[in-house]
């Protein structure tokens, strides 16, 4: 028996050839804006040719797809079923005794299928070129930028100026990340030649403290062992280490959740629990993507019901408005209560998961409602 019948295989592709087209359009138009932004953001600071704006535009296409495939579907979803509407062909299909579940069914398997996709596939496909155009931008614009990792082995911070750059390591962090505890430095100084910076840096000292504390414009270093070349070990009991980070700015290079894929999310909470740091953001990003087949189907439904009125009763511009408002307020509900999560405000599965299944259950009872009586 096979999985759809001829007339769910043809809603299908319908469907289908909408979203090719839709997705289509709105990537060639989303990448041809992308690349005069980066000429315009990048360009402006570094000398960016346009086959560089074109890489770097390419390298968050992936992520562009993942944030416009829902609306896509919303935008796929309307047309097959506006066309199936014009050409009588609905009316046609109802006729022949066939329910309005059934000829639904091919839009919310596609929609559960492209969240799954999104989720398992196209997400860690994304994460890693979203990291590879994060790190490829700072790179351009600001070399020496501090930066932030979460490991196994306890927290990484790197910060430098034009004269030396400073990697931190701690075993784990208190109060949200501006106390390190069992700490390292490891400090190297930037080689001249002929009175001029090369790009290679010379080792300089390595300090052990016990803690460091981020104050205004410095690190405060607690029970200290200094390690200088050449020289005995010196023991102090503070040290104070410039730094141009605040509390805000540091809490803010932890690795941003897009740059993590699905399958990685879950260790990187773990690692982050661990550490003493709040992972309210990434399980809040876990939680988002695993309710985007509840959201992909909610869109695709959203679309369908909006143009299931017959063309002869009239009135489908505006069900088409407003199906359009509705899936616009769902978006902006689902980033609203997605900052709630992220905050740590609400319980990330509650933020994450609350937007499309109430959509989703209100579109089901319509149906219900509107096609069982």
């Amino acid at each position: 028996m096979p999985l759809f019948s001829k007339i769910q295989r043809y809603i299908l592709k319908e469907c289908l050839m909408g979203l090719a087209l839709v997705l289509g359009i709105l990537l060639l138009a989303i990448l041809m804006i992308d690349v005069v932004e980066q000429l315009r953001t990048v360009g402006g600071d570094v000398r960016l040719s346009i086959l560089g704006a074109f890489n770097l535009s390419l390298m968050k296409l992936p992520q562009i797809v993942e944030q416009t495939l829902p609306f896509a579907l919303l935008i796929a979803s309307m047309m097959a079923f506006t066309r199936l509407n014009r050409r009588s062909e609905l009316s046609i299909i109802r006729a022949s005794g066939i329910s309005a579940w059934r000829f639904l069914t091919p839009v919310m398997i596609l929609g559960i299928a492209l969240g799954l996709f999104t989720m398992m596939v196209l997400n860690p496909f994304a994460a890693k070129l979203t990291e590879s155009f994060e790190q490829t931008r700072d790179r351009l614009l600001n070399e020496g930028r501090p930066t932030l990792a979460v490991s196994d082995t306890g927290i990484w911070l790197r910060q430098g100026d034009e004269t030396n750059q400073i990697v931190i390591h701690a075993q784990r962090v208190a109060q949200g990340g501006v106390n390190l505890l069992d700490v390292k430095m490891i400090q190297e100084e930037r080689l001249y030649a002929d009175g001029r910076p090369t790009n290679d840096y010379a080792f300089a000292r390595r300090i052990d403290a016990d803690s460091a504390v981020l104050r205004d414009g410095f690190w405060q270093l607690e029970g200290v062992i200094e390690n200088v070349p050449n020289q005995p070990p010196e023991f102090k009991d503070n040290l104070a280490i410039p730094t141009t980070l605040d509390a805000t700015t540091l809490l803010d290079k932890f690795a941003s959740p897009n740059t993590i894929g699905f399958w990685q999310l879950p260790k990187f909470v773990r690692q982050t629990q661990a550490a003493g740091l709040d992972a309210s953001r990434y399980r809040m990003r876990l939680n988002a993507l695993m309710a985007l087949p509840a959201l992909f189907v909610s869109m695709a439904l959203i679309g369908a019901v909006v143009c299931l009125r017959l063309q002869r009763m009239g009135g489908n511009s505006q069900l088409l408005a407003i199906g359009s408002l509705a899936a616009v307020g769902l978006y902006f509900f689902t980033q609203f209560s997605s900052s709630l999560g992220a905050t740590g405000a609400a319980p990330p599965i509650i933020a994450a998961w609350s937007p499309p299944l109430f959509v989703l259950f209100c579109t089901l009872t319509f149906i219900a409602y509107r096609e069982d009586g």
